[in-house]
């Protein structure tokens, strides 16, 4: 791959990003540099929270009491935003497995949940299960297990690893998460709109049939990843065994809404 990118997709703002094979991983600015993460924060979350499953801390069937002791859940309805919980706040705006709502209200109910089940504070059993055994250096997450992250390029490239070829949790439990979990449910992705059918795994957003979206248009079905409001972002694709992430300085907006798809499709035309 050129070591430059065209014009026409070169953000306007400082950045850093890399393009992923098995063995083979370009990284373009500074790998170190400290980004926000906003909700990619969850990809790190979602995952401690699927090892403490593996260990049998909790189960995916798991009962959850949720917004204030509203309504009980499971486990696997927080993580896959199908729980009716609201954006944020303890508020609830549909059924259980009625609609897919995006929900950092869910994740932060999961990550409670697995506090109560390990005796951990959350961000350090994110840090003991996940951050140290990946061996990375600059990703933090003082907060909220939805968007409270902070990190590097070169951290998202040992996760996009992880999540390709699993070695902290089962590939039995991998699996279950990178698919459609509750498929049929309709819903909005914030920043791109309500989708009939919005495909979610495990705190994953899946591709599916979407093609208003910013995963690039030649990847798989299956493909998977977060973004996040901060301008970040991490998508994997298995079928192709292809996985690109972004951060930069600049807030998610127009210009990522345009971009984003294009410059992942450049990656795959001369990748």
């Amino acid at each position: 791959m050129p070591d430059f990118l065209p014009e026409a997709i070169t953000p306007p703002f400082a950045h850093s990003f890399a393009v992923i094979e098995p063995g083979r991983t370009l990284e373009f600015g500074d790998s170190a540099l400290v980004y926000p993460y906003m909700s990619v924060t969850k990809m790190f979350s979602v995952w401690a929270i699927l090892v403490a499953v593996d260990r049998a801390f909790i189960g995916l069937d798991d009962e959850v009491e949720i917004a204030n002791g509203q309504r009980v859940v499971t486990l696997r309805h927080l993580l896959a935003h199908a729980s009716g919980l609201a954006f944020n706040g303890p508020v609830l705006e549909a059924g259980v497995e009625e609609k897919r709502i995006y929900s950092n209200r869910g994740i932060e109910e999961a990550s409670w949940a697995i506090e109560e089940a390990t005796g951990f504070d959350f961000p350090a059993w994110v840090e003991a299960t996940v951050l140290e055994p990946l061996g990375l250096v600059e990703t933090m997450i003082n907060g909220s297990a939805a968007h409270a992250g902070v990190g590097s390029i070169r951290d998202l490239v040992a996760l996009a690893y992880e999540l390709m070829e699993p070695e902290l949790i089962s590939a039995e439990l991998a699996d279950e998460a990178r698919h459609v979990v509750y498929p049929g449910l309709k819903g909005l992705t914030p920043g791109y709109g309500s989708y009939s059918d919005n495909t979610w795994g495990l705190g994953l957003e899946i591709k599916g049939a979407k093609v208003r979206t910013w995963f690039p248009r030649n990847a798989s079905k299956n493909s998977f990843g977060h973004f996040g409001q901060s301008g970040s972002f991490l998508w994997i694709d298995p079928d192709n065994n292809r996985a690109m992430a972004f951060l930069g300085e600049e807030p998610f907006g127009a210009w990522h809404r345009k971009n984003w798809q294009r410059l992942g499709d450049y990656f795959y035309e001369v990748y």
